[in-house]
């Protein structure tokens, strides 16, 4: 196996190891004697307004930490190296100038969210204390997949912080806090891995600070700009892109709609832990790899990513889509989330394709090419706010799912298109459809066999049959390298 797919691996144990803590965090806030749907809506949309506050924040510098870590470390010594420096005081700056418009803009939330979703007004200010932790994190992480510290930083983003969440939950069920102070709580989650990062990297000697501009800054000091500049429309771009579902829900409908639709998000989220872990990875050594002119490394791993992701997509996907209305009643979840299934099933196809076309996004923006992905973020959010928002007063909470799966199919298009024009990359062979057979025909099986099949028997008898016939399928058919090894590696285990 290698370096690479172990590290992946890695990284995504971690995270599907904090989806379980996460599965139980989800269960305690949707479930009928613990939270309304507004208080769990209020927790999605502090979440999505915290990413917004932070993509005004930033600049820019999370790309800048991308594209230049690797300049700064090969001609720096530690003492002399700023790269972390120069990114913490740009972020600062762009933290203090957005706290000053949201408090300026505190009428017009007022006005626009107080007739449908009071709770998000009376706790609007908690989401700057989230803000700027997350701000602080996000620095630390990008700075950080520059040692190769991808599966560290998965663990503390994926498992650590989702048990600091499940603690202020079980602290508000058994009445211990109230629900303003678990509201408190809930937005300085980030600072507690934000402490943990930072002691790591300093025992690590790897925290270089140094307030003295060096020479590579100087030297780079108008790429540097430009990157930031450019990457800063990014980044707001594909927040808002990201809580545009959120807003119009919380200001259209209501926080409780807002709750469902987290919750349907949520369960797509699983789909996309293999793409978080492989992003930390593949990140530096795209980077380097373009520095190099290694194009052949790139168009290696912009195949396999490919076929991986979308191994994982449809076996996550399908396996939820078969359990997501027996789930809930089992559980006792709130039967108003049964009005999710579709939005998860909508969400999951949009899903599907995006992890289907590999790191597209990330070998575009760590080329010279990078501002492509700033004009196609461009057209994407031109694409996806004003379908959100017609969609969702039309169709209610489908609105937003639809509007995601048009524009994110236009997206990946344009992304595939430039890749294969420019550098006759393209990431489909033909194990992409075999492998989207193999799912369609595992699901039809498992769905029949268990399809009058209730209660936790049921749930366990589709999910095991499902997953075994597919993962036997990959195999037979030898759809992806890293799956035997994987496999290998797991049947020693078993023998140990």
């Amino acid at each position: 196996m290698s370096q690479i797919s172990r590290s992946i691996l890695k990284a995504t144990s971690w995270i599907y190891i904090g989806f379980c803590i996460g599965a139980l965090n989800t269960y305690f806030l949707t479930h009928q004697s613990w939270f309304t749907s507004d208080q769990n809506g209020l927790t999605r949309i502090i979440i999505e307004i915290s990413q917004l506050t932070f993509a005004f924040s930033t600049l820019g510098v999370t790309s800048y930490l991308f594209k230049f870590f690797p300049y700064y470390q090969d001609n720096l010594s530690p003492k002399n190296n700023d790269l972390l420096s120069v990114a913490f005081i740009v972020a600062l700056v762009g933290f203090a100038i957005t706290s000053t418009g949201i408090f300026l803009l505190q009428p017009l939330i007022i006005r626009k969210f107080s007739a449908n979703s009071i709770l998000f007004v009376q706790y609007f200010y908690w989401i700057l204390p989230m803000a700027f932790f997350f701000l602080l994190y996000n620095i630390l992480e990008a700075y950080s997949y520059g040692f190769k510290k991808g599966v560290f930083t998965s663990f503390l983003r994926e498992t650590i912080l989702r048990l600091y969440t499940l603690c202020i939950i079980l602290l508000k069920i058994f009445d211990f806090i109230d629900f303003r102070t678990f509201i408190i709580l809930f937005s300085f989650q980030y600072s507690a891995i934000v402490i943990i990062l930072a002691i790591y990297l300093y025992r690590e000697n790897q925290l270089w600070v140094c307030f003295k501009f060096s020479r590579v800054t100087w030297k780079f000091r108008k790429k540097i700009i430009a990157i930031m500049s450019l990457t800063f429309i990014v980044i707001i771009v594909g927040v808002l892109r990201q809580s545009i579902d959120g807003l119009v829900l919380a200001a259209k409908q209501n926080l409780g709609k807002v709750g469902i639709f987290g919750l349907a998000a949520y369960m797509v989220s699983v789909l996309q832990a293999p793409f978080r872990s492989i992003v930390a990875i593949t990140i530096p050594i795209l980077s380097r790899a373009w520095k190099e002119k290694d194009l052949v490394e790139i168009n290696r791993i912009y195949k396999r990513s490919s076929i991986n992701l979308l191994a994982f997509a449809l076996m996550a996907f399908f396996c939820i889509w078969l359990n997501f209305s027996d789930a809930i009643l089992y559980f006792n979840i709130n039967p108003e989330y049964l009005e999710g299934k579709w939005v998860f099933f909508i969400l999951g196809l949009v899903t599907i394709i995006e992890m289907g076309t590999g790191v597209n996004a990330q070998i575009i923006g760590t080329s010279t090419y990078w501002r492509f992905e700033l004009w196609t973020s461009l057209f994407l959010t031109s694409m996806i706010i004003p379908l959100s928002y017609t969609l969702t007063i039309k169709y209610g909470i489908f609105g937003p799912a639809i509007a995601n799966l048009v524009s994110f199919s236009c997206y990946n298009i344009i992304r595939f298109g430039f890749l294969y024009k420019k550098f006759n990359m393209q990431p489909f062979s033909t194990k992409t459809l075999e492998v989207i057979l193999i799912s369609i025909a595992c699901y039809i099986i498992s769905f029949y066999l268990f399809n009058n099949v209730t209660g936790l028997f049921g749930l366990i008898g589709r999910s095991v049959l499902f997953v075994g016939m597919y993962v036997a399928g990959l195999h037979l058919r030898n759809i992806t390298p890293d799956l035997a090894p994987i496999l290998e590696n797991i049947r020693k285990r078993i023998r140990l």
